[in-house]
């Protein structure tokens, strides 16, 4: 099965040109433009039907820490509230890789979930193996506006075969977190120079390595750059060029790319500088995240997600800048989403209870929890998730971003690119002697290998999101 992702890259859209595009991608367009009539086959599709009036009880699984998780029971209490005659029963996991794996055995056992958070890398699979309700038709039914109320890179990352497959709730773009203790005494003005304001201006490269060299004192070091793809994107995608040769039909990483690999050494060296960056062996004895926890480490790059964490920290005063940049300022964002599954027995009742859980007061409610950045844009505008006086304090950051944010590569094979990689990323940042030509084009080479192979059966076995906590499976030299 081809997957079709729609894709409207550049400017931002205006909410009714969004709309216009949402309309074309819920319905099939006519070679003018306009929107034909819906397919015929909607007449039969069970999102059609209407919501049952007995006791129903869906099944909603979910992902994420012990907050997350509360915010969705209270979602589902919510809505419980407002629809006594349905029960919600909610299942969770810890991450999105154990809750993939989780919904893989159910779905095969017959035992899917009615409704379910995923993460978008894992969309060409649930697409191919026809698991996922598409949800357009049936929420633009139910009085859902897309074009004015949803962020644009959300609704993009779940559409595939013009259809809106999964309904989007957090657009969680990566962001630079930094200790508030450490970086107080940082100064990246010139003498007699107006200090920078990186959260506005944007953080050029040289300043972002100042500002790690300053803080990087004894035991503390000023950054961890995760080796990952996920760090080595956004980077490459501010320095004028990307990862991969083609963002929408990707036959290759570019590492070697001339372009990519000058932006690629610029990165390395800050990244495997010991003063400045844990070495493989001090991670080892303590990940990224908890030297950050503990104040020992000046900056890490994440999303949202890590904000419940480090607030719940001892002592910990941090907040948020944007990702450095090589050129220009440019962000990625991790996109996840609610779906219905295609052969639940009851598509009109979990219909009714996404278009809820996606609305205003079920975007709030989530959002308080402080993990997520909800791609509702009123709850995204609302109190729930700007939490002024708690940290982050300049939380607008994470919106302020999206205007340049984009998401990972996902054609279906990508998670497999990522686990082969991995071991390669692992050499690139901490072996003690390599050849950095001949390791890229190795990477480049492994990476073709794959994304020439046939959409794959199987699910993704987990995301391929880098993690703040330190190398995976570091490689021998």
């Amino acid at each position: 099965m081809h997957l079709r992702r729609r894709r409207l890259r550049g400017t931002r859209l205006g909410a009714q040109a969004l709309a216009a595009a949402l309309l074309c991608l819920c319905c099939a367009c006519t070679a003018g433009g306009k929107p034909s009539a819906p397919p015929s086959a909607t007449a039969t599709s069970p999102s059609a039907s209407v919501s049952s009036t007995g006791p129903v009880t869906l099944r909603f699984a979910v992902y994420g820490d012990r907050s997350e998780v509360e915010a969705y029971r209270t979602v589902a209490a919510a809505y419980e509230r407002a629809k006594p005659n349905v029960s919600v029963e909610v299942q969770s996991s810890t991450d999105a890789p154990g809750s993939q794996k989780k919904l893989d055995r159910q779905f095969r056992d017959g035992t899917a979930p009615d409704v379910f958070l995923s993460d978008f890398t894992a969309l060409p699979a649930l697409v191919s193996q026809g698991r996922v309700e598409p949800v357009d038709e049936s929420l633009e039914k139910r009085g859902i506006e897309f074009g004015d109320n949803y962020e644009r890179l959300g609704l993009e990352a779940f559409a595939a075969d013009n259809r809106l497959q999964c309904m989007p709730s957090d657009v969680s773009p990566y962001v630079v977190f930094y200790n508030r203790r450490l970086f107080s005494s940082v100064r990246l003005a010139p003498p007699g120079g107006r200090e920078p304001t990186p959260q506005r201006t944007g953080w050029p490269w040289a300043s972002f390595v100042a500002a790690a060299q300053q803080m990087s004192r004894e035991d503390d070091k000023g950054v961890y750059l995760a080796p990952a793809l996920t760090t080595l994107t956004p980077l490459l995608r501010s320095a004028g060029t990307d990862i991969v040769d083609d963002p929408d039909n990707p036959t290759t990483l570019q590492l070697a790319d001339g372009k990519a690999r000058t932006a690629v050494e610029q990165i390395l060296t800050l990244a495997r500088n010991p003063r400045l960056a844990p070495t493989t062996e001090q991670l080892a004895r303590e990940s990224a995240l908890r030297r950050f926890e503990d104040g020992e480490l000046g900056m890490i790059i994440g999303t949202r997600a890590l904000v419940p964490q480090l607030r719940s920290a001892p002592g910990l005063r941090f907040d948020v800048f944007p990702l450095p940049n090589l050129g220009r300022t440019r962000t990625i964002a991790d996109v996840s989403g609610y779906c219905v599954a295609h052969d639940s027995p009851h598509v009109a009742d979990a219909m009714d209870f996404l278009a809820f859980a996606s609305g205003d007061k079920g975007s709030a409610l989530t959002a308080v929890a402080g993990g997520v950045v909800p791609a509702n844009l009123n709850a995204l505008h609302s109190p729930s998730f700007e939490q002024p006086g708690r940290f982050p304090l300049n939380g607008d950051v994470f919106i302020n971003v999206m205007r340049r944010a984009d998401t990972m590569p996902n054609p279906p094979t990508w998670p497999r690119v990522a686990t082969a990689t991995q071991p390669l990323l692992n050499r690139l940042f901490y072996a003690p002697e390599y050849d950095l030509d001949s390791l890229l084009t190795r990477i480049d080479t492994v990476s073709a290998s794959l994304l020439a192979l046939p959409t794959p059966s199987g699910s993704p076995s987990g995301s391929p999101s880098g993690s703040p906590s330190g190398p995976a499976s570091p490689s021998s030299p």
